[in-house]
């Protein structure tokens, strides 16, 4: 899908419900990049880390009116704006931190478009095709996902989201003695270094294997330069999940 393609669908759904627009007057556009992958799912929540100003949760809300939402986001600016969308929401919780495996605090690379900050440095490649730039250093909270979240947080069916550039592996093993109670994890990776010292496709994708879960789909596939293709959002399913919501 060309960049104008996905802005042009972003525009339209819009005018799809009175959410997409409130998010679309604050200058937030709804990932509705996501809905072949995700749309004919039915989860009771939804962990969304890497929430940013609020993208995935908008088009969450909106796909799953029954689910709850808890979104991470450790960055200040992109916070505010989210709190904005979802301050009369009941089932949305924003939590100011980061997911990885140490508790303690994370330093954060923040980039001029803040939706490409991230713990790791900017590589050459992101730099040149995104035009990446880091004008700004911050410490932020960080801990393991079980710190942020409690057992009645999760029901029957749940999905952990992860958009974290270049730092899935690390929210992944952070969250690792939870991945049990997800039925589906939907995650963007690299096909090639973005960031320094990022871990790359087959590494993540190994990871999650051996804990039971499979490929079900590859969307939104970006390239560069000759075609190259660079990163993609990658669906697991967990072997034997129950994708059914308790609660409705």
């Amino acid at each position: 899908m060309s960049l104008w393609t996905l802005r042009a669908r972003k525009l339209l759904a819009g005018l799809q419900g009175a959410d997409y627009r409130k998010s679309l007057s604050k200058g937030i556009a709804p990932s509705v990049e996501h809905e072949e992958a995700l749309s004919q799912c039915r989860f009771d929540s939804i962990i969304d880390v890497g929430a940013n100003k609020g993208q995935f949760a908008v088009f969450a809300r909106h796909t799953f009116p029954a689910a709850q939402i808890i979104s991470f986001e450790p960055l200040e600016n992109p916070a505010r704006l989210f709190q904005s969308i979802f301050e009369s929401d009941p089932k949305t919780r924003l939590v100011r931190a980061a997911i990885g495996t140490e508790r303690g605090t994370l330093s954060i690379n923040v980039a001029a478009k803040d939706d490409s900050s991230s713990p790791l440095g900017v590589s050459e490649l992101q730099a040149r095709t995104f035009g990446t730039r880091i004008v700004d250093t911050v410490e932020v909270p960080c801990g393991p996902l079980s710190d942020y979240l409690q057992e009645r947080d999760l029901g029957v069916s749940n999905l952990l989201k992860i958009d974290t550039q270049g730092f899935e592996l690390h929210v992944l093993r952070g969250a690792e003695n939870l991945l049990g109670r997800f039925s589906m994890i939907y995650c963007e990776l690299s096909f090639v270094e973005l960031y320094n010292g990022q871990a790359l496709a087959s590494q993540v994708i190994s990871f999650l294997h051996g804990h039971g879960f499979n490929i079900a789909g590859v969307y939104n596939i970006s390239s560069g330069q000759k075609t190259q293709q660079l990163q993609a959002d990658v669906l697991f399913v967990r072997e034997g999940a129950d994708n059914r919501p308790a609660r409705q």
